[in-house]
């Protein structure tokens, strides 16, 4: 969790949580016997999350279903990143495809990792539905995802946290935790505006993170699928059901 320092944090208002769904997924009365078990089998994996998220949806299609629930377990809990990099690289997805629900989700999750609330607010996302719906958003006040705003506001944020001694350094590394989050950072913003990374950029990435190409192919893997997770979240509108982290 954030330090002393940032122990109160700022409040975090959920932009998702009244979304009204355009298909939450099949009912448990409707479901065939292969859905209903792969219920059973997500709901016994997420007991404090159930059924939320994507996996409504993708619950209508077991044979994409099964699979998706088994990478997302993967990225999520499996790779060499630290539990406060992978949130980074999700939430700057979630900002990215301006899935509220996705940012909201994992917000908390993000807090309970250690990253404070200036880094959290220094992520570009863009403007906000319900801003969008009043009519009072702009870019000037809600600037879109891209690498420059990244570098503008993100990594300075990421830096200053480093600087006040709120995140532990990383053990058995040439490089510090700070060095680490920067390149994860640049690596993960430039994949996503642009597609594709520059020769340049995969180099200083893979030298911070121990001349590793495997970790790379793990950040790749993060952004993927929480791409596909926002664009499911975003057709169907799914609410995020989480709470503020206090």
């Amino acid at each position: 969790m954030a330090s002393s320092a940032d122990a109160k944090p700022k409040p975090w208002a959920p932009t998702s949580s009244n979304f009204t769904p355009r298909y939450a997924g099949p009912s448990p009365e409707s479901m065939t016997p292969v859905q209903l078990a792969l219920r059973r089998s997500i709901l016994a994996s997420r007991p404090g999350t159930g059924l939320s998220g994507p996996f409504g949806p993708w619950l209508a299609v077991p044979e994409i279903a099964a699979p998706s629930q088994e990478l997302g377990r993967t990225v999520r809990y499996d790779t060499s990143l630290s539990r406060r990099e992978s949130e980074l690289v999700i939430l700057l997805t979630g900002a990215k495809f301006q899935s509220e629900a996705e940012f909201d989700i994992h917000v908390g999750e993000a807090w309970r990792a250690g990253i404070g609330w200036d880094v959290i607010h220094s992520i570009p996302r863009g403007a906000l539905l319900p801003e969008l719906e009043a009519g009072g958003a702009s870019e000037e006040n809600a600037p879109v995802f891209s690498v420059r705003e990244v570098e503008r506001a993100l990594l300075p944020a990421l830096a200053r946290e480093h600087g006040e001694g709120q995140v532990e350094a990383t053990p058995n590394g040439q490089f510090s935790a700070k060095e680490r989050e920067i390149a994860i950072v640049r690596f993960a913003a430039e994949l996503l505006e642009r597609n594709a990374v520059r020769d340049e950029t995969y180099a200083a990435a893979k030298e911070v993170l121990g001349g590793r190409d495997s970790v790379l192919v793990e950040i790749t893997a993060i952004i993927g699928y929480y791409a596909y997770v926002a664009y499911t979240l975003n057709v169907f509108r799914i609410p995020s059901s989480a709470e503020p982290p206090t």
